[in-house]
């Protein structure tokens, strides 16, 4: 653990709100609506193999219009990703969950993942498709030939919050620690509470993300919960914050 994180303890309302929650309801079963006719739109016009589907109120399978995708749904082989490249069809599927999801700050982007710099007569999506293949297969990042300043590999078009949710996805590691999710309202929560970092999440090294899944872990394991439940409680207390400043009126989860 980074020196400056030592004695760095979770609020008392972190691991209330943890103790109270399960794990199958409130991070499984966490869902997001989603335009299935946006998204399958914008693969269309990029050329990609790719149709992503969701549910309805009653958890059938639907093809189009607005559905529900569910965090249990992010990963590979999914029901709801028509594909000819499973780690692709996964990042897609993780892209529209997160920019559906009402907590966070993701806003709904059709990333852009072929290579502008691939020589001609390659695919263009063999970059983005390698790191995927990778993640998915080691569990873990690819070594970076020679590093990089930020530690991360080439992924066209995909940024670190959209990254962390792939590698959360496959169940890949980050220093032996399972990948977490990552969004600018837990951050911005983590920095309110007094963790020292720079608070923007779009420039975390590689470095800094794993110092990041370290205060996860270590908060988790002092409220005897799991990481993902503190990630979680993070972005709801953030986007709390938020509602309390535009309407004046409390909002789940408080601080005591």
């Amino acid at each position: 653990m980074h020196p400056f994180d030592e004695g760095f303890e979770p609020p008392e309302d972190c691991v209330l709100w943890c103790s109270t929650r399960q794990y199958d309801i409130h991070v499984l079963d966490d869902g997001a609506v989603v335009d299935l006719d946006w998204w399958n739109r914008h693969l269309d016009r990029g050329e990609h193999e790719i149709r992503l589907k969701g549910r309805d109120l009653d958890g059938r399978v639907v093809s189009g219009g607005k559905a529900t995708i569910l965090r249990n749904d992010l990963r590979l082989g999914s029901e709801l990703v028509d594909t000819d490249h499973a780690g692709l069809g996964l990042l897609f599927l993780c892209a529209a969950w997160q920019s559906g999801h009402t907590s966070r700050q993701v806003r709904r982007r059709f990333p852009d993942v072929r290579n502008p710099h691939a020589a001609k007569g390659t695919d263009p999506l063999g970059t983005i498709k390698a790191v995927l293949d990778h993640c998915s297969k080691h569990k873990r990042l690819p070594d970076v030939p020679g590093g990089s300043w930020s530690g991360w590999p080439d992924t066209p078009g995909v940024g670190v919050v959209l990254l962390a949710a792939y590698l959360s996805a496959v169940g890949a590691t980050v220093d032996t620690r399972a990948a977490q999710l990552v969004d600018q309202h837990g951050v911005s929560t983590l920095i309110h509470q007094g963790w020292l970092e720079n608070p923007a999440v779009t420039g975390f090294t590689l470095r800094r993300y794993t110092r990041y899944v370290d205060v996860l872990d270590s908060w988790a394991a002092q409220a005897q919960t799991r990481p993902e439940l503190v990630e979680r409680w993070l972005v709801e207390r953030w986007a709390a914050r938020l509602h309390e400043a535009r309407t004046g009126a409390l909002a789940e989860p408080t601080l005591f």
